[in-house]
């Protein structure tokens, strides 16, 4: 039975519960990481827990854990679950309170660690590429949990169903300047002449892990890249487009609505990228393991 770690024990997964007076489930007043393992590896587990901590002092919440016990938690529940390759997700919630929004003193938040065996995304999406469809919701760049992991998806969650009903894979988010914002899981890039160009954060993006890394590889290739506005009319003449998360690493996209992105096949640019984001796991994970096995 798979284990589930709540507030420093475990339990059966069937058995793992929460408060139904919890202000994540009330309110959806907390916030998540969700992460990749590599071969039992967290990939950029640090980078994920300094963001983890960013939006817990946004939303003005204190972590009840230390990193390093944090750490051999995600480690144990690995373990237990004899998972290697797999989906890892903090949870942090504010806790159980008596009813209404106002926040009281002496709350105990509630930390949930949760590792499942990962679903890999089909071969054939990194083959074909992604269809991406503009939808009315819109991210709001002024609020001030927009580059929070917050428990609240519901935009995120209301725009992917458009856009399968759509006949569509995922949406593109604008915010309300109409500029291009994200995905619904993910940051978005385009490449065009060599280039490649992502909204800057100002425009009601998530700062993704992987766009990090991403950006940072990028710069290393000697391709040029750019952080700033960019409307939804500029991917109909890009020559290639791409997703980018933990868990779907780079994804490309083959079509935005009714506009065929480049050839509407993976570009050079995509999988080079792709290539080298691979590459900068399995070295990590090699060093993790101080072992050749992997490499």
């Amino acid at each position: 039975m798979e284990k589930v770690w709540i507030n420093g024990r475990l339990f059966d997964k069937d058995k793992a519960k929460v408060s139904v007076f919890d202000r994540g489930f009330l309110y959806g007043d907390g916030v998540f990481e969700t992460m990749r393992a590599y071969s039992g590896v967290i990939f950029g587990l640090e980078k994920h827990t300094e963001r983890l901590h960013r939006s817990l002092r946004t939303i003005r919440l204190k972590m009840p854990y230390k990193d390093r016990e944090l750490i051999r938690a995600l480690e144990r529940i690995l373990t237990v679950n004899a998972l290697k390759d797999a989906y890892v997700r903090i949870t942090v919630s504010r806790g159980a309170q008596r009813s209404g929004i106002a926040v009281r003193a002496g709350h105990k938040p509630t930390v949930v660690l949760v590792a499942e065996a990962l679903s890999p995304y089909q071969p054939k999406m990194y083959e074909r590429g992604l269809s991406l469809a503009t939808v009315p919701a819109r991210n709001n760049e002024y609020s001030p949990i927009i580059t929070v992991k917050s428990l609240n998806y519901l935009v995120n969650i209301l725009a992917r169903m458009e856009a399968n009903e759509r006949g569509f894979d995922d949406a593109i988010l604008l915010n309300t300047n109409d500029f291009i914002s994200e995905a619904t899981t993910a940051n978005i890039f385009l490449v065009k002449r060599g280039a490649i160009a992502t909204p800057s954060l100002k425009n009601g993006v998530l700062p993704g892990i992987t766009r990090g890394y991403v950006l940072k590889i990028a710069k290393r290739l000697g391709i040029r890249t750019l952080e700033r506005n960019i409307r939804r009319e500029e991917l109909e003449d890009a020559h290639e487009a791409f997703l980018t998360n933990s868990l779907c690493e780079i994804l490309p996209v083959r079509r935005v609505d009714n506009i065929k992105i480049g050839n509407g096949m993976p570009g050079r640019i995509t999988k080079l990228l792709h290539y080298s984001y691979r590459a900068l796991v399995r070295d990590e994970v090699c060093r993790s393991h101080r072992t050749k096995i992997h490499c």
